[in-house]
C-alpha cells in the first residue's frame, strides 16, 4: 500500500487534517466492481487460452493440418466476411461436422490439469506473498527495535481508533531510512512493516508517525490488501503459467508453423489474437494501478477523519512545482505507471474529495476494453448461456460507468456545480469497446478490419443513451429520495440500464453482429422465415412495405422470449416516473423534509431542489402520444380491414401486416412523444421522454388490443388478431424504446437550436445555473391524489402487461427463426490461390481416400467379373457370383460413402465428381444385375458401366493433378 510523503520538514508543528466537506463514502467507491471485472477478465482468459495453447503443444500435426483443411474442403473462403462463411459453412453442415469430429484431437483432461495448476499457483502465491516481503527486506519483530516501550501503546491506541477487529502484525526495516510503512498480507492475517527512518523519528515527529500508521490502517479498514494481493497473485501466474506460453504458440503460429501460404491466409486472425493478448495485458495493468491510485485517497481522508495531521501531505506538496498546458502531458503520462497519486493531488483531496468523485475518461475507456476482450473469451459458453454473458458484461460495463456517474451527479448536487450530462461516460465507455472489435479478432475475424466497422456505432449508441438516462435518473432520484441510505435507490438505478444494455447485447450476439459484415439479409429469406403462406416468392417484386417489414424484422424486439430481457426496457420507463411520485409525495421547494442521507453526508446542508414538475405533465404528455397513435392505429387498421381476406394468397400478408403495421405505429408514436417532450424541458429531458414515450406504448398496446378484438369479432372472414398479440408488446419495449431515446437526442437538439435561434446567442443550459422552477398553483389534494395513482396505475400497467406477455412469449416467440433461411446466398468467387487450397484440402481431408476406395472395389469387381468369364465348370461360375455379390455390397459402401463427402469447390470439379458418384451407382446397379441373373445382356451393360466407371475415376485423378490438388502419376 501507499507510503505516505517523506520530505516534510521536521518539526512541523501537529495540526488535525481539514475535515472534507463531503464525505467520501456516501457512495460506494466502484473500485471492488473493477477489481471483479479485472479478476473475470484473468480468469476467462486463463480457461480460454490454456487449452488452446495445450492442443498446439500436445496435437498432432497431421491431424491438426487435416482439421484445419475441413472448412477448406467445405468450400469456405477465409478471406471473405463472417456472414459469407457462415453461408458457405451451411451448405454442407453434416460433411463438415463429420470431417472435423474425424480429426479432431481433444486435451480437455490435460487442460483442465494445467488450469488446476494456475490456480494452485496463483493460491500459493497469494497466500506466500507476505512471506517474500518479510523476508526480502529482512525484517524483524517491533519489540526488537522498540527497546524502550513507547511504541506498542501508541501504535494499540491507533489500531483502537481505527476500529479494526484484529490487531495487524507490526514490523520494522531496520535498513530502510525513509520515513514510511506499507501495508501487506491476508486479510486475516495483516502486516503492516514501519520504516527504519520512521521508528528512529517517532518521538520527534509524532504528528508524522500517526499519520503515516493511520493511513496503512484505514487500508485494513478499507479492505484493500485481500482483493488488492488476489489481483497481484492471479495477475503474476497469469504472465508466467498461462501469457508467455500463448504468445510463444501464437508467434509459433503466425511465423513458423505451416507452408507460407497458409500463414498468409490466416495472418490476419492470428495477427489479431495477438494484439488481443497485448491489450490485455495493457487494461489490466493500467486499471490495476489507476484503481490502487484511487483508493490511496480513500485511505487519506479516512486517516485525516481520524484525527491524523496534515503537514505530511502540505509539506510534500510545498515542493512539488505543478505544469500546466502542454508541459503537463508527460507528467500525467508518467502518472499514469505510478501507484500513488501526485502530492498535490492527495492535499487538495484532504479538503475537497473531488478527485474521487470526477469522471476520468481512461478508466472508462480500460472498462470497456477490458469487457470486450471479456466477450471474447466467453465464446466457449454454451448458446443457452448467451443471456448470461450478456448480464455478467452489462453489469460490470455499466456498473463501472454507472457508479462513477452517481457519484459525478451527487457531488456536482451538493457542490453546486453543473451535474455531467452522462453522454461523455457512454462515449469513453463504447470507444473502449470499439477498439476491442476493431483490434480483436472478434468482429474482423481473418480480416485486418471489418467490412462496415460503422455497425460498431450501434454499441456506441447504446452506451451513449443509457450513461445518459443513468445521470438524469441519478439526478431525480437525489433530488427525490429522503431515506437514510443511497444504497438501495443507486442498486436500483444501476439494475436497470444494466439489464436494458444486457438486453441490447443479447440482440446485439444473436443477429445484429453480422452487420458488421454489411446487411447480410435478403427481403425474400426473412419473409419466408416468418412461415405464413401467400407471402411474395423470392424472385417477384417484393415492394416498399414489405423490405421495411423485413427490416423491422430484424430489429431489436424480434426476440420476444423471456431470456432475450427485451422486457428490461420497461423499468427505463418505471424508475424515473416513480422518482417523480416520491417527489411528489416528499413536496418540494425550502419547505421539504430535509433528506436523512444528507446528514451523513454533509452535515449543515440544504437539500438539493426537487424536480421542476410532477408526474402529472409526463402523463399528460403520454396520453397526448397515445391519442395520437390511437389515431394511427385506427387509419392503418381501417386499411387494413379493406383488403379482402378471401382473396388467394391474402392470408400471409394480411397477417403480417397485422402484427407489424401496428408496430411501425407504436414506435413512430413513441418517437415523436419522446421528441416533443425532449425539446420542451430541461431537467430530465431524456428520462422524461421515455417516461412519456412508455405511457404512449402501452396506450397503443392497449388500443391495438381492443380494435383488433373488436375487428376480429366483426365477422368470420376476418383475419385472426391472436399472432398479432404476441409481438406488438415486446416491439414496443424493445424496438420502440431505443427508437425514443434516440428521437429525445434529436429533439433536445433542436429545442436548442429553437432557443438559440430566438435569443441569438447559444443558450446551452447547465445545471448549476438553472433557473428555480416556477411556482405552480398547488393542485388541490383530490387532483394531487389522482395523479399519483395514475402514475402508480401506469407504473402497475407497465409491469403487469410486461409480464403477461412474458408468458405468451415464451411459448409463441419467434425468436429462434433459421437465419440460413434470411442470408443472402450468393458468395463472391474464390481467388486463384485460394482456389488451390481448397482443391488441395478436398483432396487430402478425404477426397482422394475415396476415390482410392472406389478404384480398390473396382478391382476387385474387375477381378470376379474376370473370373466369372473365365469359369470352366459350373461350380467356378457359382463361386465367382458369390463373389460378385460381395463385391457390390462393397462398391455400394464405398459409393454411399463418397456420395457424403463435401462437393468438389469447384463448378468444373463438381461436375466431374457428380460424374464418378453416377457411373458408380449405375455401376453397383449392374453388378447386383449381374449376380442375381447373369446372362450375356446383363454382363455386357456390366462391362460397359464397370468401364465407364473407371475412365471417370481417371479423369477424375488427372484433373485433381491439373488442379495442383494432388501430386501427377509418375510416367
Amino acid at each position: 500500500m501507499a507510503v505516505l510523503p517523506t520530505d516534510a520538514a521536521p518539526g512541523a508543528a501537529e495540526q488535525p487534517a481539514a475535515s472534507a466537506p463531503l464525505d467520501e463514502r456516501a457512495l460506494v467507491a466502484g473500485t471492488t466492481l473493477r477489481f471483479v471485472l479485472l479478476l473475470a477478465l484473468l480468469a476467462t482468459a486463463g480457461s480460454s487460452m490454456i487449452p488452446r495453447t495445450v492442443w498446439h503443444l500436445l496435437a498432432s500435426s497431421e491431424k491438426a493440418d487435416m482439421a484445419a483443411a475441413c472448412p477448406l474442403a467445405a468450400g469456405i473462403d477465409p478471406s471473405v466476411s463472417m456472414n459469407t462463411s457462415f453461408v458457405q459453412s451451411r451448405r454442407q453442415p453434416a460433411a463438415l461436422e463429420e470431417c472435423t469430429a474425424r480429426f479432431a484431437q481433444d486435451f480437455t483432461g490435460v487442460a483442465l490439469g494445467v488450469g488446476t495448476v494456475a490456480l494452485i499457483a496463483a493460491f500459493a502465491v497469494y497466500w506466500l506473498l507476505p512471506v517474500w516481503r518479510t523476508r526480502r527486506t529482512k525484517v524483524v519483530p517491533l519489540d526488537v527495535m522498540d527497546v524502550h516501550g513507547g511504541l506498542r501503546p501508541l501504535l494499540d491506541e491507533l489500531v483502537t481508533v481505527a476500529g479494526l477487529d484484529r490487531t495487524p502484525r507490526f514490523v520494522v526495516d531496520p535498513a530502510s531510512r525513509t520515513t514510511g510503512a506499507i501495508a501487506f498480507g491476508r486479510q486475516r492475517r495483516p502486516v503492516i512493516r514501519l520504516d527504519g527512518g520512521l521508528v528512529v523519528t517517532a518521538d520527534t515527529e509524532q504528528a508524522r508517525f500517526r499519520a503515516v500508521v493511520l493511513h496503512e490502517l484505514a487500508h485494513l479498514r478499507n479492505k484493500d490488501i485481500g482483493i488488492t494481493y488476489a489481483t497481484v497473485a492471479l495477475w503474476r501466474v497469469f504472465l508466467v503459467v498461462v501469457l508467455l506460453p500463448w504468445v510463444a504458440v501464437g508467434m509459433d503460429i503466425l511465423f513458423f508453423r505451416g507452408t507460407a501460404d497458409v500463414r498468409g491466409m490466416f495472418a490476419p486472425f492470428n495477427t489479431h489474437s495477438q494484439v488481443l493478448g497485448g491489450l490485455l495485458v495493457l487494461a489490466v495493468y493500467l486499471s490495476r494501478l489507476e484503481i490502487v491510485r484511487h483508493r490511496e485517497i480513500y485511505a487519506d481522508l479516512m486517516a485525516a477523519r481520524w484525527g491524523a495531521s496534515a503537514e505530511p501531505w502540505e509539506g510534500g506538496a510545498a515542493r512539488q512545482r505543478s505544469e500546466r498546458g502542454w508541459r503537463e502531458l508527460p507528467v500525467r503520462f508518467a502518472g499514469l505507471w505510478h501507484t500513488h497519486p501526485s502530492q498535490e493531488l492527495r492535499r487538495a483531496s484532504l479538503t475537497d474529495p473531488q478527485a474521487l468523485f470526477t469522471l476520468k475518461a481512461l478508466p472508462l475507456l480500460l472498462a470497456g476494453l477490458a469487457a470486450d476482450i471479456l466477450v471474447w473469451h466467453l465464446g466457449a459458453l454454451p448458446y443457452e448461456l448467451l443471456w448470461l454473458k450478456a448480464v455478467l458484461v452489462a453489469v460490470l460495463v455499466v456498473g463501472i460507468g454507472g457508479v462513477a456517474l452517481w457519484r459525478a451527479v451527487l457531488y456536482a448536487l451538493l457542490a453546486g456545480r453543473p451535474v455531467p450530462s452522462g453522454w461523455s461516460v457512454g462515449l469513453w465507455l463504447g470507444l473502449g469497446v470499439v477498439v476491442g472489435e476493431l483490434t480483436g479478432p472478434r468482429a474482423a475475424m481473418n480480416q485486418w478490419l471489418p467490412a462496415h466497422p460503422e455497425a460498431l456505432l450501434i454499441l456506441v449508441a447504446t452506451l451513449v443513451l443509457v450513461m445518459t438516462w443513468t445521470a438524469q435518473n441519478a439526478e431525480w432520484w437525489l433530488r427525490a429520495w429522503r431515506g437514510r441510505s443511497l444504497g438501495p435507490v443507486m442498486l436500483a438505478g444501476l439494475a436497470a440500464p444494466a439489464l436494458a444494455y444486457a438486453s441490447v447485447l443479447y440482440w446485439w450476439w444473436f443477429l445484429g453482429e453480422v452487420l458488421t459484415g454489411g446487411w447480410p439479409f435478403t427481403t425474400a429469406g426473412v419473409l419466408a422465415s416468418y412461415d405464413l403462406p401467400g407471402l411474395p416468392p423470392p424472385p417477384s417484386d417484393i415492394g416498399l412495405l414489405w423490405h421495411v417489414i423485413a427490416v423491422v424484422g430484424l430489429l431489436p424486439g424480434t426476440l420476444s422470449r423471456v431470456g432475450s430481457l427485451w422486457w428490461a426496457e420497461v423499468l427505463l420507463w418505471v424508475l424515473p416516473l416513480l422518482a417523480l411520485v416520491v417527489a411528489s409525495r416528499s413536496g418540494g421547494g425550502s419547505g421539504a423534509e430535509r433528506p436523512k442521507w444528507l446528514a451523513r453526508t454533509l452535515p449543515g446542508a440544504t437539500a438539493p431542489a426537487s424536480a421542476p414538475y410532477g408526474p402529472g405533465r409526463l402523463l399528460a404528455a403520454g396520453l397526448a402520444g397515445g391519442v395520437l397513435c390511437l389515431a394511427g392505429l385506427a387509419v392503418a387498421l381501417a386499411r387494413l380491414r379493406m383488403a379482402d381476406p378471401g382473396a388467394v394468397g391474402t392470408t400471409g400478408p394480411l397477417r403480417l401486416a397485422h402484427m407489424m403495421g401496428p408496430v411501425l405505429v407504436i414506435c413512430a408514436a413513441m418517437a415523436l412523444t419522446a421528441a416533443v417532450v425532449a425539446a420542451l424541458t430541461d431537467s430530465g429531458w431524456l428520462t422524461a421522454g421515455l417516461v412519456a414515450a412508455g405511457i404512449t406504448a402501452l396506450l397503443g398496446v392497449g388500443a391495438t388490443y381492443a380494435l383488433m378484438r373488436a375487428d376480429a369479432s366483426a365477422g368470420p372472414d376476418t383475419v385472426s388478431w391472436s399472432l398479432s398479440q404476441d409481438v406488438h408488446l415486446p416491439y414496443a419495449v424493445a424496438l420502440g424504446t431505443p427508437v425514443a431515446g434516440l428521437a429525445a437526442f434529436v429533439g433536445r437538439g433542436a429545442g436548442l437550436l429553437r432557443r438559440w435561434v430566438a435569443t441569438g446567442r447559444r443558450a446551452w443550459p447547465r445545471s448549476a445555473a438553472r433557473p428555480a422552477p416556477v411556482e405552480e398553483r398547488p393542485l388541490r389534494p383530490v387532483w394531487r391524489r389522482a395523479v399519483r395513482m395514475a402514475a402508480i396505475g401506469a407504473v402497475v400497467a407497465g409491469v403487469g402487461a410486461t409480464a403477461l406477455s412474458m408468458d405468451v412469449s415464451e411459448s409463441h416467440g419467434r425468436s429462434s427463426r433459421p437465419a440460413a433461411l434470411m442470408l443472402d446466398q450468393s458468395t463472391p468467387a474464390p481467388s486463384a490461390a485460394v482456389s488451390r487450397l481448397q482443391h488441395q484440402a478436398w483432396a487430402a481431408a478425404g477426397g482422394l481416400e475415396r476415390i482410392q476406395a472406389l478404384r480398390a472395389a473396382e478391382r476387385t469387381y474387375s477381378a470376379a467379373f474376370t473370373a466369372g468369364g473365365e469359369s470352366a465348370t459350373d461350380a467356378e461360375f457359382l463361386q465367382a457370383m458369390d463373389r460378385m455379390k460381395s463385391t457390390c455390397r462393397e462398391m455400394d459402401r464405398a459409393t454411399r460413402r463418397a456420395n457424403t463427402y463435401f462437393s468438389v469447390p469447384s463448378a468444373a470439379g463438381q461436375r466431374m465428381w457428380a460424374r464418378v458418384l453416377t457411373r458408380h451407382r449405375t455401376m453397383v446397379g449392374t453388378c447386383r444385375a449381374l449376380a442375381t441373373r447373369p446372362s450375356t445382356t446383363t454382363a455386357k451393360a456390366a462391362g460397359t458401366a464397370r468401364r465407364n466407371a473407371i475412365d471417370s475415376v481417371d479423369a477424375m485423378f488427372y484433373w485433381l493433378a491439373e488442379k495442383g490438388a494432388i501430386r501427377p502419376k509418375s510416367s
